[in-house]
This record gives C-alpha cells, structure tokens and sequence, in this order.
C-alpha cells in the first residue's frame, strides 16, 4: 500500500512539473510582446501606434494646461518607415500627407499658437489621411479631439 501511495504521489508530482513548465508566466513583463497584425507589424504601424501614444499625452498636457513635452524622434520616419504591404499604393501622395502632419506637429511648439485649435488640427491630418489609408483607426484617432468651447 505505501509504494501505490508513493508511486501516486511521484507520478502526480512529476505530471505537476512536466505541466507546469509549459505555461508562460501571466505577468506582463514575461509575456513577449506579439504583433497586432498576424502577418507582423511594419516599421510604418509601429510609427503609427507612437504617433498615438504621443498624441494621447500631448492631448493630456495641453488639458492640464502643461507645456507640452518633445515628440519622439521615431515620429519623424513617417515618410521613410516601410508600410505594411499593399498599403500604400502611391507613397508620394502618402508622403505629402506625411509632411503635412508632421508641419501641423511642429506648429503646436511655436509660441503664442491656441495649443488646443493646433492640437486639432493634428488629429485632423491623422484623420484626413486614414480617410485615403487604412480606415480602420479613425474612430480612435476622433477620441484624441480636444472640445472646444
């Protein structure tokens, strides 16, 4: 009777460790990092998902009445950053949006600009140019809109 007993707690045990060593850790920092798209994120989607990230904090100071801090660099290869395939059929009609966010961008840092009516007018280039590119955003990019009185 105690070696079936032993012999039960040895294969319990061991399945607990084979089963056990296949599992991920749930805590966020050991989970990898998996790509939105299925096919893998181009260097332009993780440009985009920057340019939102930015665009959410830079939403938050102008509300807090801050000074709104320096975009990231990365935003800046808009024009360059490879899109995801069969996105972008004319990249010079892209880039001319491209350019034209990134002038909008620059014009809320000048001095003396309502940051708010600015800031609108960046989240009205985003949305202008998913109108043309990959829809499926805008309804996000909206929620960046800051109210006007």
């Amino acid at each position: 009777m105690k070696k079936l007993i032993l012999l039960l707690f040895a294969l319990l045990t061991g399945f607990a460790v084979i089963n056990s060593c296949g599992k991920k850790s749930t805590t966020p920092e050991a989970q990898e990092k998996k790509p939105i798209n299925p096919n893998g994120d181009s260097e332009l989607a993780i440009v985009m998902r920057t340019m939102m990230s930015s665009g959410k904090t830079m939403k938050q100071e102008i509300l807090d009445g801050k000074e709104v801090s320096a975009y990231p660099e990365a935003i800046k290869t808009i024009t360059t950053a490879a899109p995801t395939d069969g996105m972008i059929e004319d990249r010079n009609i892209f880039n001319g949006l491209a350019k034209h966010y990134l002038l909008t961008l620059d014009s809320v840092y000048q001095p003396a600009v309502n940051k708010t009516v600015q800031f609108n007018r960046v989240v009205n280039s985003c949305v202008n140019c998913h109108q043309s590119y990959c829809q499926g955003p805008i309804p996000a990019i909206k929620q960046l809109y800051i109210p006007t009185k």
